[in-house]
């Protein structure tokens, strides 16, 4: 297969009959995937801008077209869907990997159709709901959207950092439910963070009213616009505080606002924007702190070097063909070259 048609596929420039021998050709040999994959990496990694995605609304309404299929035929008709989407609908998901796409859907036979949207590490998409409301995920995070969503039954789950926009319904809450939490919404913009690998969730308020309990029941706060509540997942325990919105805004738009946080903060983020492994060789700088603004449209090794103007360490990274670049940071007092 000539490299020129598969970047004709990759970037949606393609008729049909060629992007059907591109699709044949990717799923005739597992070394085929890897090479789509390996390219398609490479395009986006060139590409200008953010690498922001934005996805199309009508794949939301893709459950109301299954929910209107006579429930003998609906498991069918969906793995069929299922078994070509990440081919399908690449040309809306560029930076996604074909495993990545695939995990945007799947099914819960058991109760219902569950529509599952994933930013991989490197990315960023925004999406609206049939409800109009405006959902940006940051890297790494999961969003599952049961197939009974709908204007007047708002309920969904997330796993890592998003920011709703919601649209505004005194009759129908808006529910946003993590592990832990169940947060209540009227009509509101903020701010969910709840990665599993990290200690604590934080939802921030910017504007409206939110409502805030654990999964089972008890009622922990009720936030106003400005504040944060901090929710320990280990021990329970809630911290209700007055904090400046801008660094849980600005994500969005690609910047990375860091107002006294640690270096090791700093990296865990960094990971996954920029999809790379960070370690330290001594611990103790992990706990360096700084304040300032990262923007993801600059190279990950510019981000690097304006750490170590400020700090007595250095850096270096292996790329790695097969798996995620690794970054080691090292302290310079105990540097020996």
């Amino acid at each position: 297969m000539e490299q020129d048609q598969i970047i004709k596929f990759i970037t949606g420039n393609i008729s049909e009959h060629e992007a059907n021998e591109v699709r044949l050709w990717i799923n005739a040999d597992e070394a085929n995937k890897h090479e789509f994959i390996r390219l398609k990496n490479i395009y986006a990694f060139a590409s200008s801008g953010k690498h922001k995605l934005q996805i199309e609304e009508d794949f939301l309404l893709l459950n109301q077209r299954i929910k209107q299929t006579p429930q003998r035929t609906k498991s069918i008709i969906f793995k069929t869907y299922f078994r070509y989407a990440a081919i399908l609908i690449f040309a809306l998901f560029l930076g996604f990997s074909a495993s990545e796409i695939r995990n945007l859907f799947s099914v819960n036979f058991k109760n219902e159709l569950i529509n599952e949207i994933y930013a991989p590490e490197g990315q960023i998409s925004e999406f609206k709901l049939v409800d109009g409301t405006r959902i940006w995920l940051n890297s790494g995070t999961r969003i599952k959207i049961p197939g009974s969503f709908s204007p007047k039954n708002r309920i969904l789950s997330i796993e890592g950092e998003a920011f709703f926009v919601v649209t505004k319904d005194p009759l129908h809450p808006f529910y946003v439910n993590t592990r832990e939490l169940s947060i209540k919404v009227m009509g509101t913009s903020f701010n969910v963070s709840a990665y599993e690998s990290e200690k604590n969730s934080e939802i921030t308020l910017i504007e409206g009213k939110v409502g805030i309990k654990e999964i089972e029941g008890e009622r922990l706060a009720r936030l106003l616009p400005g504040q944060q509540l901090v929710y320990e997942k280990a021990t329970g325990a809630k911290i209700r505080r007055e904090v400046d919105t801008s660094p849980y805004e600005a994500w969005r738009d690609g910047k990375m606002i860091f107002k006294d946080r640690t270096l090791a903060y700093i990296a865990e983020r960094l990971e996954r924007w920029y999809n790379v492994d960070i370690s330290f060789d001594d611990q103790q700088i992990s706990h360096l702190k700084f304040t300032g603004t990262i923007l993801k449209s600059k190279p990950l090794s510019q981000v690097l070097d304006i750490i170590t103007l400020s700090a007595p360490i250095r850096f270096d990274i292996k790329v790695n063909a097969d798996k995620k670049n690794q970054v080691v940071l090292y302290s310079l007092k105990n540097d020996k070259k």
